[in-house]
């Protein structure tokens, strides 16, 4: 077979070629000095040592003090030198009779030869190395270009199934078609019918993609190659796509099987994009790819699953009919889907019996698969770091703001004024809120300082597909409760709004731009472009005119005055309900959300603040002494559960040990 041309090896000879002419050249150093003008010194009585290897005719010498002699045309002061001559005896004979101190040396002539080629022969061999690694070499030198997947085999099966996956009922009744195609492929070959080759799982991270491809496998019982698609990358052109197609061959072999690839948008983007082109190996791997899922038999039972959380950036050919042409979204979980999950996760963790995990997965909207797994073992920790045995409820509350928020700041200690602040602060966000009962529930609201925040309002909302322009404005009172609330008490303003404003100012424009919630409701503004490195930004054209824009903006601004104008009106028909929370905060530091949203009501019937906050505080003192109760009883029967495990230790048999003599001859 005919081999090209490779422009590794051009560059190899070039550089060994000028490393062999710089070895033969380097004898003209600034100390070699003639025979003439060695000998003459050698007469003069001013050579004071001489070294002479009798095979290879090299002399170095010591002269007795400087001296200017010319070496190659120039004048040079030296105190050594270096020179080559014939060795005769007449030569020896003048050296001995005019120099102190002649050394006379054989070496055997091969060591100065393997010196003199040592240098090359590394230089060639490290070059080879490079070299072989590139191609490939001779018997897979090194597996270079060999894929790096992990391979799951008929052996050593995978084990997961569907039942270990919670919740993403659609998904896998939509990745069960795939199992039974690996399981009976001629059932739809015998019709006609073609099962997809690509299978591409889409969603945000975190939704369990990975481990559904995990599951498709081990429920089909067939091999399982899972590689991240950034394994195909390397700094030598070609061996990614040498890589895919040592993958695709081996996946072949062992038909059916399952090909993964993870991060497929690693390799898979779009085309002749970004700042200065493409990046030749990325491409030619990706065009193998697409080269090698074209190339498929119909009747080979070899299908790629891949994950990705970016389908906007992948390129249009692997999207196609014939390749990833069936997408399955992976989103993130509902409120039932969490509870499902969360069941999963704490089914190996002694949970107490105050943990509810419908509230829990109240408490986690937007949250994945992976951040609930990331909770239970929070929460798991936090109770082994208090010596429990039994993780409850409080343990899951202090992960869970452990997570949204960041840690608790013991060490800050804000004055009583900046606590006032605080407070007023809060609790206009929680009226605001319990004032408009369809965005939700309130989970606890505190001024205790954690992560960044001075305090929160932490909600329960309601997740909804579709969300009308009345709960937006909602929305925007409520991010505007805390700002009116502390304006109010102290007749000025502050930085702690500050995210606040933020965010709402945002809703805003998202209302305006891209919902058609401002002055033209048939119309959407917003601009959906890529980021900078996909090329998008800087060759997309504006869409709207300069007056066009400051009208967007007028239309932003009102929307937010309006909000801002519904909360001070707000909050000054229910100001009785915010101090009530605000002096209730003072005292206790965090009150529960279902107190709040009573103490509303009680101020909506004409409750003064004072009867409220009595009540308020001697509820919240009657649940806290029920939550130690309960604690106290959680760490009795961790003390019990760690007695009982004590106790199974110590009657556990001791190992039998057979103390015979051992027969004559055995081993010890």
């Amino acid at each position: 077979m005919r081999r090209s041309f490779n422009p590794w090896l051009l560059v190899m000879l070039i550089i060994l070629a000028i490393f062999v002419v710089n070895q033969f050249t380097s004898g003209n150093s600034n100390r070699d000095v003639n025979l003439s003008t060695f000998t003459r010194l050698v007469d003069e009585g001013r050579v004071e040592a001489v070294v002479v290897e009798r095979n290879n005719g090299n002399i170095e010498g010591q002269l007795r003090e400087p001296t200017q002699v010319e070496i190659r045309g120039e004048p040079r002061t030296i105190r050594s030198f270096r020179t080559t001559a014939v060795i005769t005896d007449s030569l020896l004979q003048r050296l001995e009779g005019n120099v102190p101190s002649v050394s006379i040396r054989n070496p055997p002539q091969w060591i100065g030869f393997a010196i003199s080629i040592l240098p090359i022969i590394i230089l060639i061999g490290f070059f080879w190395f490079i070299f072989m690694r590139a191609q490939g070499g001779p018997n897979q030198v090194m597996q270079f270009g060999q894929s790096r997947a992990k391979t799951y085999g008929r052996e050593n099966k995978v084990q997961t199934s569907f039942k270990d996956v919670a919740g993403h009922k659609e998904a896998k009744q939509e990745l069960r078609e795939i199992v039974d195609f690996l399981k009976n492929p001629q059932k739809y070959l015998r019709i006609g019918a073609e099962i997809p080759k690509g299978v591409l799982l889409v969603g945000p991270p975190g939704t369990g993609k990975t481990l559904l491809a995990r599951a498709v496998s081990g429920e089909a019982g067939v091999p399982f190659f899972s590689v991240s698609a950034s394994e195909f990358m390397e700094m030598f052109v070609g061996v990614g796509a040498s890589r895919v197609r040592n993958l695709f061959e081996d996946a072949r072999k062992s038909n059916p099987a399952i090909i993964f690839i993870d991060e497929l948008d690693s390799i898979g983007r779009r085309r002749g994009t970004g700042i200065g082109g493409g990046h030749d190996e990325r491409e030619q791997t990706l065009n193998q790819i697409l080269s090698e899922m074209d190339g498929f038999e119909k009747d080979t039972s070899v299908i790629i699953i891949a994950a990705t959380n970016r389908p906007d950036i992948l390129d249009p050919a692997l999207l196609r009919p014939g390749r990833f042409d069936r997408q399955v979204t992976i989103g993130l979980p509902t409120q039932s889907e969490r509870r499902e999950i969360l069941e999963v996760h704490v089914h190996n963790k002694p949970v107490g019996e105050d943990v509810d995990l419908t509230r829990l997965a109240e408490a986690t909207p937007m949250f994945s698969g992976a951040d609930l797994e990331n909770l239970t073992n929070e929460a798991a920790l936090v109770a082994a770091r208090a010596g429990m045995q039994i993780i409850s409820w409080t343990d899951f509350n202090e992960a869970l703001d452990r997570i949204t928020l960041g840690l608790r700041r013991g060490s800050l200690v804000p004055s009583e004024e900046e606590r006032k602040i605080l407070a007023y602060h809060e609790a206009g966000h929680a009226i605001a809120f319990a004032a408009h009962p369809d965005l939700g529930n309130i989970r606890k609201v505190t001024i205790m300082p954690r992560g960044s925040a001075g305090g929160f309002m932490a909600p329960l909302s309601r997740e909804q597909m579709v969300q009308d322009i009345k709960k937006f404005r909602e929305q925007l009172v409520v991010a505007f409760g805390g700002r009116v609330a502390e304006k109010r008490i102290t007749g000025t303003i502050s930085s702690g709004a500050s995210n606040d404003l933020r965010q709402a100012t945002e809703l805003a424009k998202q209302m305006v731009l891209d919902l058609g919630m401002g002055g033209q409701e048939f119309v959407a503004w917003g601009s959906d472009q890529g980021p900078v490195f996909l090329g998008g930004e800087i060759s997309r054209r504006k869409d709207f005119s300069e007056e066009t824009a400051r009208e967007l903006e007028e239309q932003v601004t009102e929307i937010l005055k309006t909000a801002y104008k519904r909360t001070e009106q707000l909050l000054d028909e229910h100001w009785v309900a915010v101090e009530t929370i605000a002096n209730a905060l003072l005292k206790r530091e965090t009150i529960e959300g279902s107190l709040i949203e009573t103490s509303f009501q009680k101020a909506t019937e004409g409750a003064s603040a004072e009867e409220i906050t009595d009540w308020l505080i001697a509820e919240a003192d009657e649940r806290e002494r029920q939550a130690q109760a309960s604690a106290e009883r959680e760490r009795l029967r961790s003390e019990e559960e760690r007695k009982r495990r004590e106790e199974a230790e110590q009657e556990r048999p001791a190992p039998q040990i057979d103390a015979r003599p051992a027969p004559e001859g055995s081993g010890s």
